[in-house]
């Protein structure tokens, strides 16, 4: 049988709760995508420029963008971004698009937490959310 938990283990819940999971796109991988999509590519999560110039973007943000394009759509885009020459670059639509949809998904993500955030009536549920809010935007 189902059962609500009480205030203090829904308390305890939000005290143990992991940061979410990300992907982590290191610098030079970040520089050359740069270069090729321009500065889109750094607008698809946190960029941490004043780190170690990695950019980290929330997993679920991924999923939604690649659930959004669709399989064909998402094999077009990975293999215009693993190609390397400049003609296979030229065709580079898709993975143009899974960027964009990439970088719009993760702009909703932080505006749904914030919406939460200042919603929110609960102390404890205010500062989590503020809490992870420091993450996406600022890094740990």
């Amino acid at each position: 049988m189902w059962s609500v938990p009480t205030f203090i283990e829904a308390l305890e819940e939000l005290a143990d709760a992991k940061p979410e999971p990300v992907i982590s796109i290191s610098p030079s991988e970040l520089d050359r995508l740069g270069r090729r999509f321009g500065d889109r590519a750094r607008q698809m999560g946190r960029w941490n420029v004043g780190t170690d110039g990695s950019l980290d973007i929330p997993i679920a943000v991924v999923r939604e963008a690649a659930s959004d394009l669709g399989g064909r759509t998402l094999h077009d885009a990975l293999r215009e971004i693993k190609a390397e020459s400049f003609s296979e670059f030229l065709e580079s639509a898709a993975a143009v698009l899974l960027i964009d949809r990439i970088r719009d998904a993760y702009v909703r993500h932080v505006r749904e937490i914030m919406d939460r955030y200042q919603g929110t009536t609960t102390p404890a549920e205010a500062s989590q959310l503020r809490d992870q809010l420091v993450r996406q935007l600022f890094g740990q």
